[in-house]
């Protein structure tokens, strides 16, 4: 045999129903509040810029100070020099940044590439003008749950003349 049950409404106090309404209150303003901050893109990349001039170059970092796993993540370099450039160009950067993303690509391609344990060193060949730019196309990991700092630097006879210094943060 079944145990019987009452169907009869028991009383609740004032007091439970007030504390009950408050914190149903207080999570839709935190679900709210939340939903403003997406919609300001305040959980979304955020791109920064650094700069230095030195030994006739004038060197600009533009990169993603705030992004989130899985979302394009811009990272750009423009290396300037007054009169142009006499022969290649070389550019080094903290390979463990590189680490942080899936690469779709480089542009240009470098003419030559390889790394000393600590640093990736491109050399490309002189564009015409005063100007390279080279774009990085990538995103951050899925699995990236960190963010890292990197030194970006024009090097010249091997040794860095001009560099600057960034560091990238990672969301979840």
């Amino acid at each position: 045999m079944a145990a019987e049950s009452s169907t009869v409404i028991t009383q609740v106090s004032l007091a439970r129903l007030r504390r009950a309404r408050m914190l149903r209150r207080v999570g839709l303003g935190m679900l709210f509040a939340f939903l403003g901050l997406g919609a300001l893109n305040v959980f979304g990349v955020r791109s920064a810029q650094v700069s230095v001039t030195g030994g006739g170059y004038e060197l600009t970092v533009t990169y993603a100070a705030m992004s989130r796993p899985g979302l394009a993540t811009p990272w750009s370099v423009e290396v300037r020099r007054a009169g142009g450039f006499d022969g290649p160009v070389t550019v080094a950067t903290t390979a463990a940044y590189f680490e942080l993303f899936d690469e779709n690509g480089l542009d240009p391609d470098p003419s030559a590439a390889t790394t000393d344990g600590e640093r990736t060193i491109w050399e490309f060949e002189p564009p015409p003008g005063e100007v390279l730019e080279i774009s990085f196309d990538a995103r951050i990991s899925p699995a990236v749950q960190r963010g890292g700092s990197a030194e970006t630097a024009v090097l010249v006879g091997g040794r860095p003349v001009v560099a600057v210094s960034y560091t990238t943060g990672v969301m979840p």
